[in-house]
């Protein structure tokens, strides 16, 4: 059901050609292992905590986003179906993984998955417009034109890579701050084909109906604005992680000043990435925009590998293997429901 060959043939496309240009950049993988032997492990789980805890952010949100729907939620019985969400995204192509969050919801908690899905849609565009906006914010303050200028011109597209960060957080922008003035106008639509006589035509208008029940779940500015800020928080919490890892490893940058901003735009350009088809768990994609943060900042190749790779499976392991112990501790339960 979660699973699509041709979706998984273009993710490994992707990520092929993004493997293909890490090759390219730096041939020598090993500042991956004198990465993992030199780190600070103490500090690597300081790092950790700060992730998990966003992952508990994030659940706070989704139930901020479905307590419409489901009197009965909470943030407490959300944070595992998170979790295991994660850990379909990370075993499963292009964020299928979220399909699958939406589907697991409904068989714990009966909330309907067209209407899980609308949320989830609405969860990824505030990412894009927080992401956006942090990133945005740490060109600001990037006080050193020669480094900004050669982190611009190592972005695929060079200038015009700039730009269309911006025209994209104007677009995503666009899109949330409307979506609680087009709900009368879908509706109407929809009822228009809601009693047709044609069962699949009946219950396609449903599906929709019901998705755009979840996605305008914000239905007013103020709500808007608490759900961005929700998310920046997120992606605070989630790049501080980066940065705790960089300390462990102490990362070569000329200060500690330096070394946030560099972090900040390691965190979001990687983030950002998302928006290409990749593999499970967005090997390729990520690791590629984060090795040209690094090494536009001077970084080494070698070091920037090993760094952003850690990242990655520090990001993935964990919460893969936490993930799969819920959902095996779930699913024999939910079978024998079922049944």
């Amino acid at each position: 059901m979660f699973f699509n060959y041709k979706k998984f043939i273009i993710g490994l496309i992707f990520s092929g050609f993004f493997f293909l240009s890490i090759y390219w950049i730096s041939d020598d993988f090993s500042g991956i292992l004198e990465v993992a032997n030199k780190a600070d492990y103490f500090l690597v789980l300081i790092g950790l905590s700060f992730y998990f805890l966003s992952l508990i952010v994030r659940s706070f949100r989704w139930n901020y986003l479905l307590k419409n729907e489901n009197e009965g939620l909470n943030t407490i019985n959300l944070t595992p179906i998170v979790i295991v969400g994660y850990m379909f995204n990370n075993l499963l192509p292009i964020r299928t993984g979220e399909i699958a969050r939406c589907f697991y919801l409904e068989k714990k908690m009966g909330v309907k998955k067209s209407f899980a899905l609308g949320t989830v849609a609405i969860e990824r565009i505030s990412d894009v417009v927080s992401l956006s906006l942090i990133l945005a914010l740490t060109l600001i303050l990037i006080n050193n034109n020669i480094l900004a200028e050669e982190f611009i011109k190592l972005m695929p597209g060079n200038y015009y890579s700039l730009i269309s960060i911006v025209a994209l957080l104007f677009l995503f922008s666009t899109i949330l701050i409307s979506a609680p003035f087009l709900r009368s106008r879908i509706n109407k639509i929809s009822n228009l084909f809601k009693n047709h006589s044609n069962k699949i035509i009946k219950n396609s208008v449903i599906f929709i109906e019901q998705f755009f029940d979840g996605y305008f779940s914000i239905n007013d500015i103020s709500s808007l604005i608490k759900l961005i800020i929700i998310s920046f928080l997120i992606w605070s919490l989630e790049i501080t992680m980066y940065l705790f890892l960089a300390v462990s490893i102490n990362l070569p940058l000329d200060n500690f000043y330096f070394l946030i901003l560099t972090i900040i735009l390691f965190g979001t350009v990687a983030n950002l990435a998302g928006i290409f088809p990749s593999t499970a768990g967005g090997w390729g994609s990520f690791d590629f925009f984060g090795v040209l943060v690094l090494i536009s900042f001077g970084v080494n190749a070698e070091l920037s590998l090993g760094y952003v790779v850690f990242v990655h499976f520090c990001l993935w392991g964990p919460i893969t293997i936490l993930g799969l112990l819920i959902f095996l501790k779930d699913w024999v339960p939910l079978k024998i429901k079922k049944n």
